[in-house]
This record gives C-alpha cells, sequence and structure tokens, in this order.
C-alpha cells in the first residue's frame, strides 16, 4: 500500500489479521470477553495473540493503532483511554530513581506539567521546565543530562515551535528518552518519530477524531521501545473502549483533508486577526514575524497547523471573559480540534494548573486567547472574533 497520508488515513487499519472478511466500515468490537473451542488457541490468546479480553488486546483499539502507526510513519502504536494516560504512561515506563532529572516545556500545557511534577514528586525525580523552542535548549539538555524529554512540537498555548531534530540530537549525546507530545499538527503536519522522537504522543482526542466525541490517546515508535508500554497497560488498565477507537477511527478516514482546510483556515484567521489594531499579537507559526517561523518551515508539514493564539490590547482576564460570552460562531470551550471554532482564555483553561510565578515564566499573560480554527468560513470565523474582541473592549 501507498505510504501517502491521504491513502494511509483512509486504507490503515482496515483488517483484522487473520481474519478473510473485509467489511468496508469496520464493526464495533463490543464483548469484553472471548471464548474458544479449543484450549491451546485459548492459551495462546491469553499471552496476547488472539482477542480473548479486552484489557490484554481489543480489535477495535488495534485497529486504531496500526492506522495512527501508519500515519507516524511508526513501527507500532499502544493506545490509551485518554492523551494524559498515554503521557503518563511514557513517564512511568522510564522507571525513573532519585536523582534523575526530567526536562519538559515550561510553556507547554500546563496539566501535562502539573502530571509530571507530581509523579516525579512520588520518586525523588527532578523537574526542569526549559523553552524548548530557544536555540540554547539543546545545550541545557546536554547540561542537564536528563533521562527524558518531554517536548511539545508546537507548545500549547503560546504556539512556540522547537526543533525537533537538534532536540535530539542532544537527547542522543547524554543517553535522554525524547517524547514529542504532537497533537497540535498530529500526524498530518508532522511525523515526530522521523525527526528524531523515541515516542510520538498524540490526544486522539483532538484532530484526529476531529468531532470531540471520544477521549483517547497514543504513542507510536519502535516495537521495542513500546513494547514495555504494552506490558504496562496489561496491568494500568487504561485501555481505549471499542466505541472510542471506532469514533476516532471513522475521524482519521478524513484527517488529511480535515487539516487541510483546517491550515488553510487558521492562515487567513491569523492574518485578519494580526491587521487589527484591538489586537496586541497574534502568536501562528505561519507568520514569518512568528519567532520559529523559519524552524516551523523546516518541522512542519503540510501547513503550520490549526491553532491561532493572540493577544488582546490592554485586557486582563475580565476582558477576555466578555470576549468568551461575546462570540457567536465560535464556541468556548477547553478543548481543540473540532470542526467548529473553539476559543478559550488561556491563562484560565490549558495553563490553569500552572502557578502565576509559572505562567509569567512562560509568557501567558492574562490577555492570551487560544482558537482552534474550524471547518466554518474562515472570514465569518474572523468577523466573529474581532467582533467579540471589540464587544469585550468596550469601556
Amino acid at each position: 500500500m501507498s505510504n501517502k497520508r491521504k491513502t494511509v488515513a483512509v486504507h490503515a487499519g482496515a483488517q483484522l489479521t487473520g481474519s478473510k472478511s473485509q467489511p468496508v466500515v469496520p464493526p464495533i468490537h463490543v464483548s469484553a470477553v472471548s471464548f474458544f473451542d479449543s484450549s491451546d488457541e485459548l492459551d495462546a490468546a491469553l499471552d496476547g495473540k488472539d482477542y480473548v479480553y479486552s484489557r490484554i488486546a481489543a480489535p477495535n483499539a488495534a485497529l486504531l493503532e496500526e492506522a495512527v502507526a501508519a500515519l507516524e510513519g511508526a513501527e507500532a502504536c499502544v493506545a490509551y483511554a485518554s492523551g494524559m494516560a498515554a503521557l503518563r504512561a511514557v513517564f512511568e515506563v522510564m522507571n525513573l530513581k532519585a536523582g534523575d532529572v526530567v526536562v519538559m516545556p515550561a510553556d507547554g500545557y500546563g496539566v501535562t506539567r502539573s502530571l509530571f511534577k507530581n509523579l516525579a514528586a512520588r520518586s525523588g525525580v527532578r523537574v526542569e521546565a526549559v523553552i524548548l523552542a530557544d536555540a540554547s535548549a539543546p545545550e541545557r539538555i546536554v547540561a542537564l543530562r536528563p533521562k527524558l524529554v518531554l517536548a511539545e512540537s508546537v507548545t500549547n498555548p503560546l504556539l512556540r515551535v522547537p526543533d525537533i531534530r537538534a532536540l535530539s540530537r542532544a537527547c542522543r549525546e547524554v543517553g535522554a528518552a525524547l517524547a514529542v507530545d504532537a497533537t497540535f499538527p498530529s500526524p498530518y503536519g508532522q511525523r515526530a518519530c522521523e525527526l528524531g522522537a523515541d515516542y510520538a504522543v498524540q490526544s486522539t482526542t483532538k484532530w484526529l477524531n476531529g468531532h470531540s466525541d471520544a477521549l483517547g490517546g497514543t504513542v507510536s515508535g519502535t516495537r521495542e521501545k513500546l513494547a514495555p508500554l504494552r506490558a504496562a497497560r496489561l496491568f494500568a488498565g487504561d485501555v481505549l473502549g471499542p466505541f472510542e477507537a471506532w469514533l476516532t477511527l471513522r475521524g482519521v478516514r478524513t484527517l488529511p483533508v480535515r487539516m487541510k482546510a483546517h491550515c488553510d483556515h487558521a492562515a487567513h484567521v491569523a492574518k485578519r486577526l494580526s491587521e487589527s489594531p484591538l489586537v496586541d499579537r497574534v502568536h501562528y507559526p505561519g507568520l514569518p514575524g512568528h519567532p520559529d517561523h523559519a524552524v516551523a518551515t523546516q518541522v512542519l508539514e503540510g501547513g503550520f497547523g490549526g491553532m491561532v493564539a493572540f493577544d488582546i490590547k490592554g485586557a486582563g482576564r475580565p476582558d477576555c471573559f466578555r470576549f468568551l460570552e461575546a462570540v457567536k460562531l465560535a464556541r468556548a470551550a477547553p478543548s481543540l480540534g473540532d470542526v467548529c471554532t473553539l476559543v478559550m482564555h488561556a491563562a484560565s483553561a490549558s495553563a490553569r494548573r500552572m502557578t502565576p510565578e509559572e505562567r509569567q515564566a512562560a509568557g501567558i499573560g492574562e490577555s492570551l486567547i487560544r482558537v482552534s480554527v474550524g471547518l466554518e468560513d474562515p472570514d465569518d470565523i474572523a468577523d466573529d472574533l474581532l467582533a467579540a474582541v471589540a464587544e469585550a473592549m468596550k469601556r
């Protein structure tokens, strides 16, 4: 089969191994347990060689894993009940000990930072927050000599873009594992493993599903690196359910065409916002003035993503809350990747779990709005956002 993304998205993960039946749409396998006439076959299934108990392996999740691995350009994939479960699995599989160092983005998703801080505190691991898009980040990694580096290929919510290849070289130099949360670009926009990541993490709840109707997460990489994660999932029980896997795989089928439109619309909306006197700064990697524009052109494919962030000039938290109430087309919701445009106040949502000091160090101010640009007409989206800004800033 072709390895081109549009073809892979439509056809990968369509047929269970060993079956000659070829349904156009895979069925939903809701049974949590199966039986065998042969005891030998049952015994083999209990070792994961067939489907017998959905905590060990499940047909719908297996099909989704096959499809995501193909999209990521990776050997294998492990699916989880949420993106946070996937991130936790990566942290725990490292078997970190007291004194070990973990590096993560200072300007990344606040809930991930809170998760890693809590996990690290239990075992005496030190967490170092670094702006990984800065040119000095590889040197910092070499100096800190971590066991694990977690990067976000496009940071949430400021949309900084680190050079994954440079981070990978630094990790190799000190023997660190590199995990990349590539949720924002999706596998359509970046194949993190091909850039040197050991683990590519997706919150499938977002672009891969594309319709806000199923939670999920995945980790992709080599079969060797994923084997311990798959074994650990057997005991953790954080498996992806059949309905969620089926809905997500349905979303995967249209990922390339959706993402192209999301990227095109986001670029148009970013340009419109940058022309407004009421907007202080627009954060979008596709704009020439973005600090990481040159890097983004090298590490992002097919466009600069469907996310835009902007600062409302002179706004505080009450003004931003009025903005959220003033939008008519967009919806104020703490997620992204839907066909409809979603907006949120970054400091009170994605960065909610960060301390005020951490937000200040990251550059996440009270005036920052994050936008997941939908599939509506892009001028309608821009008009709605700009009208809401004007309404919010009436004094």
